[in-house]
């Protein structure tokens, strides 16, 4: 008998209920069914949705509060106080990954103070933290739903494939009616709504909303050491020319002063790539996976002639030994190791996300990170000047979504809308009021320089937070200015969040690209990503091989053949039907 009929027979026994749900999971398995085609035939064979909603609930009275100071033109979470969502307590089951810093999530503090606030309590289902979306989908392909998933990581093709199935609930209704925070978010960051919004018109999940303001310019971010710039008479670099003699100024002029040719002109390391920094030479380059939008038209940056131009520009940094070559293999330990080289500094220049990746951050006055500053985007030899910014990044769909199983589905959904308000936010990452933090005081300032919103006693990430906060899970309305409203505790020793802020104020903002230029989140079928992500490998892997080939001249960048070969293979690869994916995708969502 053929599989194919074997996998017949059994769908057609479960259609007729000769079997249970568990039986036919535990068969389809070892007939070699996907999880996605078992989910499937359990969502076409059921009637077993369960309620819409219980109607006994309303939206919780909301009134902002006057003790907490903003600055002027703020935009972000709002502090307020609430009724609690229910008057007779209410238990959900929710399905979360394991944080050791977040602990017993039942016995966490913040767990503690939300389930008083809402009155909803909480059965936790926590699944180990490595390969939790395989057991996640094994859950749902088995009918073993939650009332709510939390930041378990459903990618949109998941969310759309699910949702289409009846398995996650729409929350369309459920925002226009019981919607007091997420409303703020839509209002606040327009894009919001779009993005998470599938192309049926429903939303399936709740949002997280964190923007990192320097982080959109992480991409392309460039340190350099300011004391050598100093000691030889140097004016920072504003184009690849000068850049260049100023790498060789800090090669043959024993910067460091001990008399050794020990220093490194330029490193980077693997995870980093140099292209997303010197292409804003030649043109906009956003980094893996290149994708662009040339006038509503999906598009790569890696076959077009600039990105030639600026492996040419790369590769004369390396031959002249300006560019280390384990800035292509090495890890970001290792390039810390040369960073926080005892004695004398040997780095010049650094191609790197933030201080951090390239040194210890010490919060003491004499830290070497302190002498590093931001290199800003170069002008090319033609005058153009583009750095990457992510206007899209601070937007992630899919940490919060509510089953069908759920039968109070309006109330896990205002459980989820109730974690957006500022207050909870900052309990939820920083701590206990009072213990952790505290609201700012008047005249205190913010990391902008304007009156500060919060303080934290304690800093974010340390030892003494952990069971006290979800870290950054479950949902979050982090703005620009909540970020930027926190407290700095010393004006003359600021962390390095400070002048990260400022330094990509200065040196990336002015040279962003224009916004209709990178390709927004899409929301591609489950056989769209699938297809994506065999042809992304593919065809990424031979970017990733080719680019530092013609750099370190093992394929010469200048040979006619050899970059017609590179394209062309490219081409071999099927990048037209990789793009054209895209292009469908992409006109799917926003060509309506």
């Amino acid at each position: 008998m053929s599989v194919d009929k074997d996998r017949s027979d059994l769908i057609s026994q479960f259609t007729r209920n000769s079997i249970s749900r568990r039986d036919f999971v535990m068969r389809a398995v070892g007939l070699g069914l996907s999880a996605t085609s078992v989910a499937s035939v359990l969502a076409a064979c059921t009637d077993d949705e369960g309620p819409s909603g219980s109607g006994n609930f309303k939206a919780p009275d909301t009134k902002k509060r006057t003790d907490v100071l903003y600055p002027e033109g703020y935009v972000g979470p709002i502090a307020s106080d609430k009724s609690v969502l229910t008057k007779d307590p209410v238990t959900l089951k929710v399905v979360v990954k394991q944080d050791p810093a977040v602990g017993d999530w039942a016995k966490n503090a913040f767990t503690e103070w939300f389930e008083k606030r809402t009155n909803v309590r909480i059965q936790w289902q926590v699944v180990a933290a490595e390969d939790t979306m395989t057991k996640v989908n094994a859950m749902v392909a088995a009918g073993d739903l939650p009332d709510v998933f939390m930041s378990v990581g459903f990618s949109p093709a998941q969310e759309m494939l699910y949702g289409s199935q009846g398995i996650f609930r729409p929350l369309n209704k459920y925002i226009d009616d019981y919607g007091v925070e997420i409303k703020r978010v839509f209002q606040e960051y327009g894009d919001t709504k779009q993005i998470i919004t599938a192309t049926d018109g429903n939303i399936y999940s709740m949002p997280n909303l964190n923007d990192c303001y320097h982080c959109s310019a992480g991409a392309a971010r460039t340190w350099i050491y300011k004391p050598w710039l100093d000691k030889l008479g140097l004016s920072m670099p504003q184009t690849t020319a000068e850049f260049e003699n100023v790498l060789r100024a800090f090669k043959a002029r024993d910067p460091n002063g001990n008399g050794q040719a020990d220093e490194i002109p330029l490193m980077g390391y693997s995870w980093e790539g140099l292209d997303t920094y010197f292409m804003g030479a030649y043109f906009y380059n956003p980094g893996e996976p290149w994708l662009v939008l040339n006038n509503g038209k999906v598009d790569v940056t890696f076959n077009k002639a600039q990105w030639r131009e600026g492996l040419r520009y790369i590769s004369g940094l390396f031959k002249q030994g300006l560019l280390s070559k384990e800035s292509f293999t090495q890890d970001q330990e290792a390039l810390q190791r040369i960073g926080n080289k005892q004695g004398e500094p040997i780095l010049g220049a650094a191609r790197a996300y933030y201080q951090g990746s390239f040194l210890t951050v010490e919060d003491k006055a004499d830290a070497r990170w302190k002498d590093y500053v931001t290199v800003p985007i170069l002008k090319g030899p033609s005058g153009t000047r583009i750095g990457p910014w992510n206007y899209y990044g601070a937007v992630t769909s899919g940490t919060i979504v509510v089953t069908k199983a759920c039968k109070v589905p309006e109330l896990a959904f205002m459980w989820a809308d109730a974690q957006y308000e500022l207050e909870a936010i900052l309990r939820s990452t920083n701590g206990v009021m009072g213990e952790d933090w505290r609201w700012a005081k008047q005249g205190e300032e913010g990391l902008s320089g304007k009156q500060a919103v919060w303080y934290a006693m304690n800093k974010y990430g340390s030892k003494e937070l952990n069971n006290r906060t979800w870290g950054l899970l479950g949902v979050q309305y982090r703005s620009t200015d909540f970020r930027a409203g926190q407290a700095v505790v010393d004006k003359n020793n600021p962390t390095f969040e400070k002048p990260l802020h400022q330094l990509t104020e200065k040196d990336y903002w002015p040279y962003r690209q224009d916004k209709s230029m990178q390709l927004p989140p899409l929301n591609p079928t489950e056989e769209q990503a699938a297809q994506i992500g065999e042809l992304a490998t593919t065809i990424n892997n031979h970017v990733k091989l080719m680019t530092p080939k013609f750099i370190m001249g093992e394929a010469n960048i200048d040979d006619e053949a050899q970059w017609n070969n590179y394209t062309s293979t490219l081409d071999r690869m099927g990048l037209a039907n990789y793009l054209k994916i895209y292009q469908d995708a992409y006109d799917k969502k926003y060509k309506k």
